[in-house]
């Protein structure tokens, strides 16, 4: 009966969204006994993928639906489809790999007598946001968990308490939440307003379709209001909250924050707006009103990857060089969107997979350099190579998917982009897929010829191999960058099969 019970995809799709909240809670209520953070988000986040991929299997040719009326006009519903399962998994996975990761730091380089309850429950409960995020059935249930995330994050980047850490995290917070307050929240009441669905994603009713004359104005709102996405000038925030510990860093970068921002603008795209009715308001060859034909989301997105990929190349500071090269590498996956076909969505889709594993990968790496050496700074790190050679090739397997060439699995993330852009004769995004792969090259490039071959480092007798936990995350990371280039029907499989 219970093995009966815990097939059911209804039953599956509670447990995937409210387990991390429960580890959450529990770190909280067990706090005073020995360890129990470490054991209790390792047991949940290692009891959460399987589930996720369980939830997968039961949903074909099978629905799932949990709601509840909060009002009489605010309905919260969670409905799990191709995209949020994708996300979902990613998510699940990533967050069981992250945690052995931050064990393995925080206890390196914060020693293991400090109590980091609060730190870990909120680890925990942004992941819950997230799958919340991932499975929510309707914009209204989106916003809730999209403005909970916000929320749970802002301890984690504080978590140092200097000065820099509370400036930063409450600039974080600040912009995060004006912008869903002025942009976002508003957006959603246009649509939900404009629209016969009401907000749900499963009604098929597309404002596109409808009120044609209204996209460029919500998609502006959009790219500004979804400011976890870092469009620019919207990504100011990304940067500065790079006070935090590395696992912060990692979770913002790839396994939650921005990542959920950019799904949040591919969800919207596809399950409210409607891509195709977007394709054919952005392709008509005579105005049928009187509103401009422009597609912000192409230009925005083509400012951002390449002023992002100019502002790391100056970058000194090894984080800050990967928090601007996140803010570029981001924003491949809004332009492929804003091609609004069914193949750019994939493509999108499957950057955006491809991107979490490859960044995580890079952060692990920087965080095992502070964590054996102590160094930050790009020009500390000559030589380190041949002293740490696990987490420096860890770190060249990320910096090659940053660049998109062989075997990183960007590589094709890229190739799909641009055969989709090929078919639509977009020399745009031809253009600035062009250009910022140069621009990629030169500031990772020098990256891994130092490590390797530059003068040894004035450190390096003193400097071995991170600690094993964090070379474990790294090797698993970066190994999966490598397997989705060899596999990449893993993803493009899984959303052909939910269609």
């Amino acid at each position: 009966m219970i093995v009966g019970l815990l097939c059911r995809s209804d039953v599956l799709l509670f447990v995937v969204v409210s387990l991390p909240f429960v580890c959450s809670a529990l770190i909280m209520a067990l706090k005073r006994l020995s360890h129990s953070q470490e054991v209790l988000s390792t047991v949940a986040s290692l009891v959460l993928f399987p589930t996720t991929c369980a939830l997968y299997f039961a949903l074909q040719g099978n629905q799932a639906i949990l709601q509840y009326r909060l009002s009489s006009a605010i309905l919260f519903i969670l409905e799990p489809e191709a995209l949020g399962i994708v996300f979902g998994i990613l998510v699940s996975f990533l967050w069981a790999v992250t945690n052995i990761y931050t064990i393995g730091y925080m206890n390196k380089v914060y020693g293991q007598l400090q109590d980091r309850s609060v730190f870990y429950s909120c680890f925990a409960a942004s992941i819950g946001c997230t799958m919340g995020i991932a499975f929510a059935g309707n914009l209204v249930t989106l916003f809730i968990f999209y403005e909970m995330l916000t929320v749970c994050t802002y301890p984690l980047i504080i978590h140092g308490g200097s000065k820099d850490s509370i400036a930063s995290g409450s600039f974080y917070i600040k912009m995060l939440l004006c912008s869903s307050v002025f942009l976002f929240l508003p957006a959603i009441a246009i649509i939900c307003g404009m629209s016969d669905g009401a907000g749900l994603f499963s009604a098929k009713s597309f404002i596109s379709e409808t009120h044609p004359s209204l996209l460029p104005f919500i998609v502006t709102m959009l790219c500004y209001g979804v400011a976890k996405a870092a469009i620019m000038p919207v990504h100011l925030w990304l940067p500065r909250a790079m006070v935090a510990p590395t696992p912060v860093s990692a979770l913002l970068h790839a396994v939650a924050v921005v990542k959920s921002g950019v799904f949040t603008l591919i969800k919207i795209t596809v399950c409210a707006i409607g891509v195709h009715g977007m394709y054919n308001y952005y392709n008509a060859p005579v105005a049928v009103d009187i509103a401009p034909h422009h597609n912000i989301m192409l230009y925005l997105s083509v400012v951002t990857i390449i002023v992002g990929s100019v502002f790391a190349v100056t970058q000194k500071n090894l984080k800050r060089l990967l928090a601007y090269s996140t803010v570029s590498q981001l924003s491949y996956i809004t332009l492929a969107l804003s091609m609004f076909t069914d193949g750019a969505v994939t493509a999108a889709v499957f950057q955006m997979v491809c991107h979490a594993f490859a960044k995580i990968t890079l952060f692990f790496a920087v965080g095992a350099v502070y964590a054996a050496s102590g160094k930050t700074m790009i020009r500390d790190i000559d030589g380190l190579g041949r002293v740490m050679p696990i987490t420096f090739t860890a770190f060249c397997i990320g910096a090659l998917a940053m660049i998109g060439i062989p075997p990183a699995a960007t590589f094709w993330g890229k190739f799909y982009i641009i055969t989709e852009a090929l078919k639509q004769q977009n020399y745009i995004v031809i253009f600035t897929v062009a250009l910022s792969t140069v621009l990629n090259t030169l500031y990772f490039v020098p990256l891994m010829y130092r490590v390797f071959f530059a003068a040894d480092a004035t450190c390096k007798g003193r400097v071995k191999e991170a600690p094993p936990l964090i070379l474990l995350a790294m090797l698993v990371s970066s190994t999966c960058t490598i397997l989705l280039f060899l596999k990449p029907d893993i993803v493009l499989g899984m959303l052909s099969v939910l269609g």
